[in-house]
């Protein structure tokens, strides 16, 4: 056994705790000045909730985006022919557009 080990036979329990009284366990001590027990670094400390809600956000964001393609290639899908060659772009480029999966951004059709 270790040396540190062998010096503790005793259980560990708050010193005098057991001494005081039940009044004096009801009400703690207040220090005279309030000590920090860390300094903070200069960066902004960022509290848990407030990490959850910008992943939240981020979720949100990328789901109205899949949404948006989705709606704009089902948009796209309803062109006929004529309104194709108005704008400029072969049907087979929106066959290919269509086959799309919806996480995959829309292709700049512009030359």
């Amino acid at each position: 056994m270790s040396t540190l080990l062998q010096g503790r036979r005793q259980p560990l329990t708050a010193p005098g705790l057991r001494d005081r009284t039940a009044a004096q366990r009801a009400i703690s001590p207040t220090p005279a000045k309030h000590q920090p027990a860390a300094t903070v670094a200069d960066g902004a400390v960022e509290a848990p909730r407030a990490r959850w809600r910008v992943i939240l956000g981020a979720v949100v964001e990328a789901l109205r985006e899949w949404r948006r393609r989705t709606v704009a290639r089902g948009e796209l899908a309803n062109f006929d022919e004529r309104m194709l060659r108005d704008i400029g772009v072969d049907p087979s480029l929106v066959d290919y557009e269509m086959r799309q999966s919806f996480w995959r951004p829309l292709r700049d059709w512009r030359y």
